[in-house]
């Protein structure tokens, strides 16, 4: 590169061509990480749900609903297993433990 004449055509190409190889290949992994990471909260939260609802069968409750970062995990009590049942990313789950 001649210092007076700034950047030539084919080190701009370059430069154009190596951004797009390390944002092509970071972006999709970064999805992919957001999207694990969103599963992994929504595991933490259904696990805050049933200990909060372990904690009210313990005062008699059988059912109730907890909200955590604005998701409604409806739980119940159905002798031996207790349902959490939530919405996740518009679709309906339903996670069970037998005690």
């Amino acid at each position: 590169m001649n210092r007076n004449q700034g950047f030539s055509f084919v080190e701009t190409i370059l430069t154009v061509s190596i951004l797009f190889i390390v944002f092509g290949t970071l972006l999709p992994l970064t999805s992919q990480m957001t999207l694990q990471l969103a599963e992994k909260r929504l595991e933490l939260h259904v696990a805050i749900a049933k200990n909060q609802a372990a904690t009210a069968l313990q005062n008699g409750t059988i059912s109730g609903v907890v909200n955590l970062d604005a998701v409604d995990y409806s739980w119940r009590w159905s002798h031996p297993s207790l349902c959490v049942n939530y919405v996740f990313f518009g679709e309906n789950h339903e996670s069970c433990d037998t005690y």
